[in-house]
């Protein structure tokens, strides 16, 4: 039944490794052009390369204003403010004034790796002949490092910039929990309009896991960390539920959803693009270590489609998390396997990699796009199933009557978080 308060998407902004904008990211999802790349190369012939997806042109100077606002901005933020300008364009906002009062914004975030660069000229200011002098770094700090610093790095400034750039007065909170913060975000900015507490939020996630010091800090064993394969192309390299799968692969992303009542964006004549039809999260102790809850996501799955009153049949397709990680892929199979055994799955992580926070939203948004054509796209190098992965991957375009998605994001510490969005073409 169409209600007024109902949950609808009305505007999609990305900055992601296959491009900038909706219609270049569903151009280069339709031409199913993967994005991972070799990224660092050593000369340690066990590990011999990392592969990752990285947005390579991107420039905040097209997207921000302020231009002084870029001085409190690192690229993580820049990125996260871009998508949110693109979202406002594309929903059809760019000459019309919200009401303040009723706009809001809420983001999923992560820790945001600051540029080893901004801090160098200190390090070197505190060592001599190579050997680093902590007891000096208190007295030298404040002379190298810009004043301001530490905002260009905290996670809920996402949020911060976005709702004075529109001048969203209502709602604006940060969620930070890993992959599960996008869908997170979404959950808790579609509840503040459900609960007449706002007409319209800007939903947006971001996440960088290419960065020099992230990639330093992660989980032992669970990123792609395996010696060169000429036998695996690039396109294989994130290969979810295949049985040759080497890792997560990282990756950077920014995106952005405009959310509104039904009520409010017909009043403004705007495009409605899928309608939030459930959301629910969970946490579960983990399996094992970095292991991920079944429990968690599997409850989580079920209270959606509940909330969406639709069955597995009605699903076009399941949105997997898809780490390409063994024990992490085993955990979601079995979780599909016993909700929508049936239904195919798609594991966008092939195209562009794992980006943390903005993983959910940006997979999430590419399945919109696919819907709203009347495909189910690939999981790209999908050819070698993992007998332990007992779901129907889809290894090649399909067409779908179907318009209804289901969408899960999980973490490796035990959130989960699923929604069912159905699509409008």
């Amino acid at each position: 039944m169409v209600g007024l308060r109902d949950i609808v998407i009305t505007g999609i902004g990305c900055v992601s490794p296959l491009g900038t904008g909706r219609q270049a990211f569903r151009r280069a999802l339709l031409a199913e052009q993967c994005a991972i790349r070799p990224r660092i190369v050593l000369s340690d012939t066990e590990r011999t390369t990392y592969y990752a997806a990285s947005v390579d042109d991107f420039d905040g100077k097209q997207y921000v204003t302020p231009r002084k606002a870029l001085k409190v901005m690192g690229r993580e933020i820049q990125m996260a403010y871009s998508a949110a300008h693109l979202a406002w364009q594309d929903a059809g906002l760019t000459d019309i004034s919200p009401d303040p009062q009723r706009m809001g914004a809420v983001y999923g975030t992560e820790m945001i790796p600051g540029d080893l660069m901004e801090v160098f000229p200190c390090v070197q200011a505190c060592s001599t002949s190579g050997e680093m002098d902590f007891r000096a770094w208190g007295g030298l700090f404040e002379k190298h490092i810009f004043p301001l610093w530490m905002l260009k790095y905290l996670p809920n400034m996402p949020a911060c910039h976005v709702g004075i750039a529109v001048d969203a007065r209502g709602p604006n909170n940060s969620i930070a929990l890993e992959e599960a913060s996008g869908l997170l975000a979404l959950g808790e900015a579609a509840d503040v309009i459900r609960r007449d507490a706002a007409d319209m939020m800007i939903v947006g996630a971001c996440g960088a896991r290419v960065t020099p010091t992230r990639l330093m800090y992660r989980a032992p064993g669970v990123y792609d960390q395996h010696p060169y394969d000429a036998d695996i192309s690039d396109r294989g390299r994130a290969g979810p539920f295949d049985r040759r799968r080497r890792g997560i692969v990282p990756s950077e992303a920014a995106v952005a959803l405009v959310l509104e009542s039904r009520g409010h964006a017909v009043q403004r004549g705007a495009d409605i693009l899928a309608v939030l039809s459930g959301h629910s999260s969970r946490f579960g102790r983990p399996c094992q270590q970095y292991g991920g809850s079944r429990q968690a996501l599997v409850s989580a799955a079920q209270d959606a489609m509940a909330q969406a009153q639709i069955t597995a049949s009605q699903l076009a397709h399941v949105s997997a998390q898809g780490f390409s990680q063994k024990q992490l892929d085993i955990v979601e199979a079995a979780v599909i396997a016993e909700i929508a055994g049936e239904v195919p799955v798609t594991a966008y992580s092939s195209y562009f990699g794992t980006a943390g926070a903005a993983s959910g939203l940006l997979e999430l948004a590419a399945s919109i796009l696919a819907v709203r054509d009347g495909l189910t796209l690939p999981t790209l190098g999908f050819a070698q199933p993992d007998p332990e992965c007992a779901i129907r991957v889809c290894s090649e375009r399909q067409e779908t009557s179907h318009a209804h998605i289901l969408k899960l994001s999980f973490t490796l510490q035990g959130q989960a978080a699923a929604v069912v969005v159905q699509c409008n073409r």
